[in-house]
Formats: C-alpha cells, structure tokens, sequence
C-alpha cells in the first residue's frame, strides 16, 4: 500500500517528483572490477561517505565505487564533494526494485552507512550471495524503541548483516538487541573523527573573511544545523548580548532551508542578511545578523567563529547534531540537555574540556556573556576539543580493513 501511495504523492509534488527515478533507478556505467557499493540517507551520511572513499581510493585502488543515496539534496551534495565518483539514487526500498538495481551493479559488497537499515534492501542483496556491512554503525535513542516495537518481524533481516561496525559499545549492544549476532558486532570508532578538518590555514580565513564581510576583529557566533525553537533561542541571546558587544556577529544555520522564513521571523526585524543574497553582490554594512542559507558552507564558518552553538540539542524531538566539526578547529563548542544522536562525540568533547552542555536553555546566553568576557577560556576549550578529536581519529583505516576482507 505504501509504495503506491508514495508514488502518486511524488507524482503530483514538483519539488520531490525526480525521486520518482528511485522507483527505476538509472544504472551507471561502471568499469571493470570489483563495484564497493557504498549506501548513504542525506547529506549527513554522504560527508561520512566522503570520509570512508577516501580511504578506499588510497588503500584500495583497484575498487570500483558506486555511491547511492535517498534523498535529492543527499545528491546534490554528494555530486559536488564528489566529483569523480559515480553517483545514484537508491532504488526504493521494494523487492523487485532492489533485486533488478543489485542484478545489473553486480557488487562485490553492500555497505551501508550509520542506520541504513532497510529490510528489502538487506534482503534482495544477500539473496544474490552479495554481502552487506554496516559502517559507522549508530541506532539513535530515538529510533531504538520503534525498532525493538517491530523486532519479531525484523531480527531475520538483521541477521542477514555479515556486519556490523558500530561507533561504540552503546550502539554495539543495540545492534545484538535487535538480533545481530554478538560476533557480528564489533567496534571500529566513529568516521566523523577522520572526517573533520581539523586546521585551516591563516590565508584561508582571511580569504572567508573577506567573502562574508568581516573583519579580523569581529567576534562570530555560530548557532549551526538549527532546529524548531533554535532561531528564537539565538534571538533571545542576540538580544541580550548585541548592545554590550559591538563587535559581535551572529550566524544562523538552519538545517532544512525550508524552515529558513520561519528562522527569519524570529529575528522580528532586526536587520539580517542571506547568504544567498550575499552571492548576487549585494551587501548591508549594517546587518550583524547572516543567515546561510546556502549548502556547503558551515565548516567555513566555523572556522572563524569564537562560538559554537549546536542545534536541536536545546530542546526535545530531535538529539542534537555533529559537535566534533567546530571542537576539530578549537573552537568552543557549547549544547544543550538532548544530544542522543551524538553521545559519544559529546562524552569524549565533555570529558576532554573541549566543549560545555548546559541544562537549559536559559543558561546559553549568560554563558556566551562568559565565553566573551573571558577569551582565554575560549581558547582552553578550543585546543582541548582539536586536540580530543586528533587522538581519537583512525576509524577509517579500521573500516577499510573490514570491507577489504570482504574483496578478497
């Protein structure tokens, strides 16, 4: 019932009807040799996705990869961080449609990124003798329950996983609840740890300085990947801070653009400026408020900022996003009560003094006062983040180990 429903919804949807090709996906022109099937959702798992080809074009040179992903802002991104790599839409997740997409690939193995775990998808390649691994493996605190709700349905798919690369023993122990067998399981650390930059040179942030308008004397805020409530919580902050900081900048980056006039509204008049608008050539010298409303772009900026805020950790539905992307520059990285999307990249910044979790919204903006009152504090916190992150980096030699034992 579902499938046709959903199609039919594309259909009549403008923005979503080119993931009616999802249905029948084109099948790309591969070259001869063993096709490492690599399977991300969105743009999230297509950075980790970045993270594990690396290591596989300079370790396994011979591999032909293939990247597929679910969504169209997933390929937008993956096309432009990736360029030289063949990209797809995942076929649906129905029967026939992944037994036709894995019949004309032919892969030498599946692998399937963080929580990819799709029942038919699983089944329909193991069925044709192609084994499939989980990497970076997570299940979220949210989605935990509604997996265990459905287990006596789905334990003999999850049984079908050669295996399963979890990030830490927490996700380790999910996965052998859900039916994974134990020695299937094991612990290779987190990809996003190798994935993150951790310098950028002095030349390119004056070259970022320039291309957004500040100045080497401003001091920036970053509130990144913002969620439902976030906008008004920076707003609140802005409020507070904006006259006894004159220097100070605030960005906002909201993680789905198409929040970003509901974002907007929150600021109440207060005179902002777009990304986008930035790009025709348009600037206000006045604006002290940037929305990026734009792809791409938000690491750049954490680059120059003297604050992170993470958002969707502030309040509940959502568990928070990456921390170790600003912590990986040295910047201060501060979030909220709800970070059960990234427990451990919390615990390991928190334990290092590379980052702070408050208990409540009300306790950030006094804490931002802090931060600027006291640079030296910001600096501690910063090297003690780059620093965490640089000594738990190696997950991706790990992984490519694994998928080579699979290559033969």
């Amino acid at each position: 019932m579902a499938a046709p429903l959903g199609a039919i919804y594309l259909l009549f949807s403008r923005k979503y009807r080119p993931l009616l090709r999802r249905f029948f996906p084109a099948v790309p022109a591969l070259v001869e040799g063993q096709l490492v099937w690599v399977h991300a959702c969105s743009v999230g798992e297509v950075f980790v996705a970045k993270v594990l080809i690396r290591g596989l074009r300079e370790n396994v040179p011979s591999a032909e990869i293939l990247l597929s992903v679910n969504t169209l802002s997933g390929l937008e991104i993956a096309r432009k961080t990736l360029p030289d790599v063949q990209i797809t839409l995942a076929p649906m997740d129905l029967g026939f449609t992944v037994r036709r997409f894995v019949k004309k690939i032919r892969p030498a193995i599946l692998v399937l990124l963080e929580t990819e775990l799709w029942p038919n998808l699983i089944r329909e390649t193991r069925r044709q003798n192609v084994p499939v691994i989980v990497v970076n493996g997570r299940i979220s605190p949210g989605k935990f329950p509604r997996y265990r709700k459905y287990s006596w349905i789905l334990p003999p798919v999850y049984s079908l996983l050669n295996h399963v690369a979890a990030q830490e023993e927490v996700y380790r122990r999910r996965f052998i609840a859900l039916g994974v067998p134990e020695a299937r399981v094991s612990i290779t650390g987190n990809l996003k740890c190798d994935g993150v930059a951790t310098e950028v040179s002095e030349d390119k942030r004056q070259a970022l300085r320039k291309e957004y308008g500040f100045a080497v004397t401003d001091r920036i805020v970053v509130f990144g990947s913002t969620r439902p409530g976030d906008e008004a919580l920076a707003y609140s902050c802005w409020e507070t801070l904006k006259y006894d900081y004159r220097d100070l900048k605030l960005v906002i980056a909201p993680r789905h653009l198409q929040r970003l006039e509901e974002g907007v509204e929150a600021f109440k008049g207060d005179r902002i400026i777009l990304r986008s608008v930035m790009l025709t050539g348009k600037r206000d010298p006045d604006a002290r408020v940037l929305f990026l409303d734009t792809m791409g772009e938000l690491a750049g900026m954490y680059s120059l900022c003297q604050a992170a805020v993470i958002g969707g950790s502030f309040f509940p539905g959502v568990e928070g996003h990456n921390p170790l992307e600003p912590a990986a520059l040295g910047v201060p990285t501060l979030f909220g009560p709800y970070m059960g999307n990234f427990p451990d990249a919390a615990s390991l910044l928190i334990a290092a003094g590379g980052a702070f979790q408050l208990a409540s919204p009300e306790e950030l903006a006094p804490f931002l006062k802090k931060l600027l009152d006291n640079p030296d504090l910001g600096i501690r916190t910063g090297q003690a983040g780059r620093e965490a992150v640089i000594r738990n980096q190696g997950s991706v030699v790990r992984c490519v180990e694994l998928i080579r034992g699979y290559l033969g």
